[in-house]
């Protein structure tokens, strides 16, 4: 692993993610492609050393003829794609479902195309980055979920990304490209948009206005920080099972 594609590298976790990278392999070549939409925000990558081992491109997972070059390009010489792009907000994928089914499944079948290309001799390892929404709600009185645990999506979100889930392992069984899953919970931490629940919380707080309360006001959540799920999915990279899928 020398050479990464991070897709979605400007967004909350994306650039925690490459911050993170850069402090533990300094001379490891990190691409991010990001579309830069709402989500992204340049400032969560200000004074990220640049080159030779950092290249931003601002474009679309969903652009064929920009992919492609990036992966035939030999300067990058990609070796891993970590796919963090994606449209996440549940309530935006409520009342606009069309974004969140392209960029979150055609984007994703469109890199791995690329990997399925490159998956002889030199494969190109493909990570994907859930979430746990895939499996739907418990209730206080379930047990937690397992990687054996069936689907329940529940909102548009989180069916284009179970529908992703199963196009990598579909790609993985089919064509043998190596790939690994993860499923994390709700992220805080820093650079997090403030639209979020803890940033809406604390900047309401801030301003003294109301502080929401979703639902009745019973429900549990889970949270980790973002530098807590981005050892976790280095630590996959490095040492995870291929095929595997991580909770």
């Amino acid at each position: 692993m020398k050479n990464i594609l991070v897709t979605g590298g400007a967004g909350f976790i994306g650039s925690n993610f490459i911050w993170y990278v850069t402090s533990r392999a300094p001379s490891m070549h990190i691409v991010n492609l990001d579309a830069m939409t709402y989500a992204g925000d340049m400032r969560n990558l200000a004074g990220l050393p640049g080159a030779p081992r950092y290249t931003f491109i601002d474009g679309d997972i969903c652009d064929e003829k920009l992919v492609n070059s990036i992966m035939w390009e030999r300067n990058y010489n990609i070796d891993t794609i970590v796919h963090f792009a994606a449209e996440t907000h549940v309530d935006r994928s409520i009342y606009s479902p069309e974004r969140f089914m392209t960029t979150n499944v055609m984007g994703t079948y469109i890199l791995l195309e690329y990997a399925r290309m490159f998956s002889g001799t030199n494969p190109v390892r493909f990570h994907y980055i859930s979430t746990d929404e895939v499996y739907g709600a418990l209730s206080p009185s379930e047990a937690a979920w397992t990687e054996d645990s069936p689907y329940k999506p529940n909102p548009p979100y989180a069916a284009t990304k179970a529908a992703s889930d199963h196009l990598v392992r579909a790609y993985g069984h089919t064509y043998g490209v190596e790939y690994t899953i993860t499923h994390c919970t709700n992220n805080y931490g820093p650079r997090q948009n403030r639209e979020k629940f803890i940033p809406t919380v604390i900047n309401n707080a801030l301003e003294g206005k109301p502080v929401p309360v979703y639902g009745d006001g019973g429900q549990i959540r889970d949270w980790i920080h973002v530098k807590d799920h981005c050892a976790a999915i280095w630590r996959v990279l490095t040492d995870g099972r291929i095929g595997g899928r991580i909770m």
